[in-house]
C-alpha cells in the first residue's frame, strides 16, 4: 500500500473548512461583502463546495491505492467493502445517535429514531434524505454508491483496458443522469444527490490518479495551471447558482450535471498539481497544521453541523446585522471548538479501525 500523501491532508482540511464556512454563512442568511463592486462573499460561496472536492479526492484515492494490486478479483470486491465500512462506520454511527439525542432532547424536534438510525446504518442517506439524522449525511450515501462501482473498474480494467470500462461505467452514469432530466425534469431533483450526477466527480478524481500513476512528468508553469483550473472551477460554481438554474424551469438540471463536472475537472486538476509539487504549493498544503488537520477531517465534517447548531445559538443574536462579520467569527469558533471534538473521534472511532479500513485511502 502506498504512503499517505500529506498535500491531500491538505485539501481535505480545505474541504472540510470550506464545508463549515458555507453552512455558518447560511445560517445568518448569506450576508453580503463588497469591495468595490466586486461581491467577496459570493467568491467565498465556493468553499460550499468543499462536498465536491471531497468526491474527486475519494475517486482519486480509491483508484490511486488500489489500481497497483496486479489483480482485483470479486473476493477483493467484498473484501474492499468491507473495509470501507469498517473505516467510517463507527465516527458515522456515533455522530448520528449524538446528532438524534441532541434533536430529541435539545433542539425538542420529533424524530422518527428507527427510521433515522437505520438510514445511517445502511448508508441510504442520500435516497431516504428525509430519514437523515443530520442533513450533510447525504453525501456518506452517495460515497457507498461509488464505492459498489469503482471494483468493476480495477476488476476488468486489466483485461479489457482502463478507457474501455472507466467509459462504460463512468460516462454511462453521466448519459443516464443527463437523459434522467429530460425524463423527469424537475423532478429529477430527487436524483441530483446520487451517483447519477456526482459520478461524474469520483469520475475526475480517478482520472487525476490514472494521470499520476502514468507518471507523465514535470508540469511546466504550475502557477498558471493552477489559476487556470481554479477558473474551471468557479465557472462550474456559476453554472449551479440560483441565477443560471433559473434560466430553465424544466432542464435546469442539465446546467447542474455540466457545473459538476466543471467543479471536478478544476478540482481534479488542482489536487494532481498539488501531489505532484515539490514546491510552494506543496508547502502550502503540506504544513503541519494542514496535514493534522487533513488527518482528522472525517470526524471534522461528521461533527461540523452539531457544533454550528451550539456556536450559532449565541453568535446570531450579537452578529446578526453586521454583515458578514457573523459567519466569519462563528467559522472561527466553530473551527477551534470542532479541533478537540474531531480529536476525540479520531482517536477513539477512526484511529482503532484504520488497520482494518486502511489509513491511506481516507
Amino acid at each position: 500500500m502506498r504512503e499517505r500523501i500529506q498535500t491531500l491532508d491538505g485539501l481535505r482540511f480545505l474541504a472540510a473548512l470550506g464545508v463549515l464556512w458555507i453552512h455558518t454563512w447560511t445560517k445568518f442568511g448569506n450576508p453580503r461583502f463588497y469591495i468595490g463592486k466586486i461581491d467577496i462573499a459570493n467568491l467565498l460561496a465556493i468553499g460550499g463546495n468543499g462536498v465536491d472536492l471531497f468526491f474527486v479526492i475519494s475517486g482519486f484515492c480509491m483508484y490511486y491505492f488500489y489500481a497497483s494490486k496486479t489483480q482485483f478479483s470479486y473476493h477483493d470486491f467484498y473484501r474492499f467493502i468491507v473495509k470501507r465500512w469498517v473505516r467510517l462506520s463507527p465516527a458515522f454511527y456515533g455522530a448520528t445517535v449524538v446528532y438524534i439525542l441532541f434533536k430529541l432532547f435539545v433542539l425538542n424536534y420529533n424524530v422518527n429514531i428507527v427510521p433515522e438510525i437505520l438510514t445511517s446504518v445502511f448508508y441510504l442517506n442520500s435516497i431516504l434524505a428525509r430519514h437523515n439524522a443530520a442533513s450533510h449525511f447525504w453525501t456518506l450515501g452517495v460515497e457507498f454508491q461509488f464505492y459498489f462501482t469503482i471494483p468493476f473498474l480495477l476488476i476488468y480494467q486489466v483485461k479489457n483496458g482502463f478507457t474501455k470500462v472507466f467509459l462504460y461505467l463512468y460516462a454511462a452514469v453521466s448519459l443516464l443522469g443527463l437523459a434522467s432530466v429530460f425524463i423527469f425534469k424537475a423532478q429529477s431533483d430527487l436524483l441530483t444527490d446520487q451517483l447519477l450526477f456526482r459520478g461524474i466527480e469520483f469520475a475526475f478524481g480517478i482520472l487525476s490518479a490514472r494521470v499520476l500513476l502514468k507518471n507523465i512528468g514535470e508540469v511546466r508553469f504550475r502557477a498558471v495551471w493552477v489559476i487556470l483550473f481554479l477558473l474551471v472551477t468557479y465557472c462550474g460554481r456559476v453554472l449551479i447558482s440560483k441565477q443560471v438554474l433559473s434560466l430553465s424551469a424544466s432542464y435546469y438540471n442539465v446546467f447542474k450535471l455540466l457545473g459538476f463536472g466543471l467543479m471536478s475537472c478544476g478540482f481534479a486538476g488542482i489536487l494532481y498539481l498539488s501531489v505532484t509539487s515539490m514546491g510552494w504549493l506543496n508547502k502550502i498544503l503540506g504544513n503541519t497544521l494542514f496535514k493534522m488537520m487533513g488527518k482528522i477531517s472525517y470526524s471534522f465534517y461528521l461533527w461540523h453541523g452539531f457544533i454550528i447548531e451550539i456556536v450559532t445559538k449565541y453568535t446570531f443574536p450579537i452578529f446578526q446585522y453586521k454583515g458578514i462579520m457573523g459567519p466569519v467569527v462563528s467559522t472561527v469558533i466553530g473551527a477551534i471548538i470542532l479541533y478537540p471534538v474531531s480529536l476525540l473521534s479520531y482517536n477513539y472511532l477512526e484511529k482503532p479501525f484504520l488497520s482494518i479500513g486502511n489509513l491511506t485511502t481516507k
